[in-house]
Formats: structure tokens, sequence, C-alpha cells
């Protein structure tokens, strides 16, 4: 279920959660309507009461989706300018080597385009799947092999080694957290918790004493598109490489395109 969720276009996925969840939120009130004019003997008292509760409610609620939501949207934004900054790196990296000699510059060029069609055409689809990438691991230790073969014969090209080491390092850690972010996910307790809320919040709506029974399902509905749209987002934005909001690998093929295809 949840592999369909992503793998599906959110012109289908995107109507069919947040219009199942109308229909959920409609159902509610049309099952506990009948119920609800049978215990309310004074209206007034009992809207006194649910207000109070659905305030309390709707405070702790809209804070739990509201801090999820921008967790949720902190941990895409960082693994999107994680990426960024790889692929900013491998072109760098790609600049740094034209000044080496050329039977190690040329090796060094060929190990980087390589690394990024890998991480294009192999790594973003595994990731996209939840798999951990590992086709791009052979060019990054080719590179570095090479990287430490290197003999800076003048002090310039010494502190241009040691910028390509300090670049080097960067890429490192950049990758690392791209790939770390393949897992990343909110805990499942979470889920349960913002679930049992909208169920909760459906009841309470269901709870209002509203004589007009077509305004009692247009309120419940119009609530219930924006808390299936909050949810939705959220849901779809929680594995940064899957989904319709996801991250693709542009950076990388803008670099590909502008740098390294550019100087061959």
């Amino acid at each position: 279920m949840v592999d369909w969720f992503y793998e599906t276009s959110i012109l289908i996925t995107l109507p069919l959660f947040v219009g199942g969840f109308v229909l959920i939120s409609c159902l509610i009130v049309v099952a506990l309507r009948p119920v609800v004019n049978r215990l309310v003997t004074d209206p007034k008292e009992w809207d006194r009461a649910l207000a109070h509760v659905i305030g309390t409610f709707g405070v702790f609620f809209g804070i739990l989706l509201a801090l999820v939501a921008v967790s949720v949207y902190e941990n895409f934004a960082s693994t999107r300018q994680a990426a960024i900054e790889e692929a900013g790196q491998v072109g760098a990296l790609y600049r740094a080597t034209t000044g080496l000699p050329d039977d190690q510059g040329d090796r060094m060029r060929q190990v980087l385009d390589a690394y990024m069609h890998a991480v294009i055409e192999v790594d973003f689809p595994d990731q996209s799947e939840g798999e951990l990438p590992s086709a791009s691991e052979v060019q990054v230790d080719q590179f570095e092999r090479l990287l430490h073969t290197v003999e800076a014969e003048t002090r310039g090209d010494q502190a241009e080694f040691e910028q390509a080491l300090a670049t080097f390092d960067d890429f490192i850690e950049s990758r690392r957290a791209r790939i770390d972010a393949t897992a990343l996910a909110l805990p499942p307790l979470f889920w349960v918790v913002i679930w049992v809320g909208a169920a909760v919040n459906a009841v309470l709506i269901a709870f209002i004493h509203v004589s007009n029974r077509r305004l009692h399902l247009l309120m419940a509905g119009l609530l219930a598109v924006f808390i299936g749209l909050v949810i939705f987002v959220t849901a779809d934005t929680d594995h940064p490489f899957a989904g319709a909001i996801s991250i693709g690998p542009g950076a990388y093929e803008r670099v590909l395109e502008q740098i390294i295809d550019a100087r061959q």
C-alpha cells in the first residue's frame, strides 16, 4: 500500500486520498447525527461544553500537525541541499583536475564522469524505491586512490592539491548525507497519533448540534479537505526521493551537461 502511494501519479493519489478523507468524515457525521439528536436535551449547554473540548483538542492537534509538517519539510530541504552541494562539489573537483598532469587528470575526469552517470542512472532510481545506493561507491574509491597518487612539485601545486582534498572531504560528507536520507521517515508511532487525531477530530465535528444536515456535512467536508491536504503533503514529502514531491537528479544532470560534457 505504501509503495503504491509513492509510485502512483499525484493526479490519482491526491483525489483518492483527500476524497476518501472527506467521504469518511461525512459518513461519521451521518452516522452520529441521530445519536447526537437523541442525547442533546439542552443545545446551549451541549454546544458550550463541546466548544471547550474542540478548542482544546484543536490546539494540540493543530500544533502536532504543524510540527510534523515543518519537521518533514526541513528534512526534505536539508536532503535537497545535500544533493545540490554534492553535485557542485563534483563540478569543482572536475575543474580542479584540469591543473594536474594530463595522465592523472584524464583518469580522474573519466572517473568523475562515470560517477555522475552512476548517480543519475542507478543511485536515484534505487533511492526512489527506498534502497540504499551502492553503484557509485566504485568510482569514489577509484578517485580517492588517484587523488592520493598526486605529487605536488611547487608551492602553488601544493595549495591546489590541499584545496582539492578539502573539496573531496566535503563531497564525501554531502554524499553520505544524501545516501543516509534514503531511509529518512517519520517513526510509525507519529503516524498512529496523527490518524487517531484525525479520527477524533471527525467525531468531534459530528458531535456539533446542527439542525441543517447539509450545512453540517459542508462544515465537516471543508475541514476534512484541509486536514487531508496537510496529511497528504506530509506523507508525500516524508520520503525525500519517492513520491510526487521528491528530489531528482536534476542538479547532477546540469553539472554533467554544463561542466563535464562541455569540457570533453
